[in-house]
């Protein structure tokens, strides 16, 4: 038993080693993808993920910063005058619907807020958004 569970776990083990010598080529091929853009958290981003924090979303921490980053580069596309803004999120967690459909209020607002239209697929078709 300790022997196979020592095996297992070497084997774990290799395949992290192995994903993470290749995370960095990984994230230079996303860099050179058309229409991606990767950006890291900015101090505004982090400000507004703490901020973030006392509108009760109940969001990881992760989750929250990732919400803050989306939020506060809307507010500077918005500013250079960028239209029809768009965040794909397959996450129940950051989209502004329950598993049943119905609104999550305060994500509701944030998005709206920002005018950041949210699709649950990355197929960009649902929901579809108001005209």
């Amino acid at each position: 038993m300790v022997e196979t569970t020592r095996r297992v776990l070497d084997q774990f083990e290799r395949l992290v080693k192995q994903d993470l010598d290749n995370l960095e080529a990984r994230l230079e091929a996303l860099k050179a993808e058309k229409g991606l853009s990767i950006f890291p958290l900015s101090a505004d981003m982090l400000e507004r993920s703490i901020s973030l924090s006392t509108e009760k979303l109940e969001l990881k921490p992760f989750d929250n910063s990732i919400l803050a980053a989306i939020l506060v580069h809307a507010h500077g596309l918005l500013n250079q005058g960028e239209k029809d803004l768009a965040f794909c999120e397959l996450d129940g967690d950051l989209q502004p619907w329950d598993k049943n459909g119905n609104s999550k209020p305060v994500l509701t607002r944030l998005y709206d807020d920002a005018r950041v239209w949210v699709y649950g697929d990355f197929t960009m078709t649902t929901p579809e958004p108001p005209d």
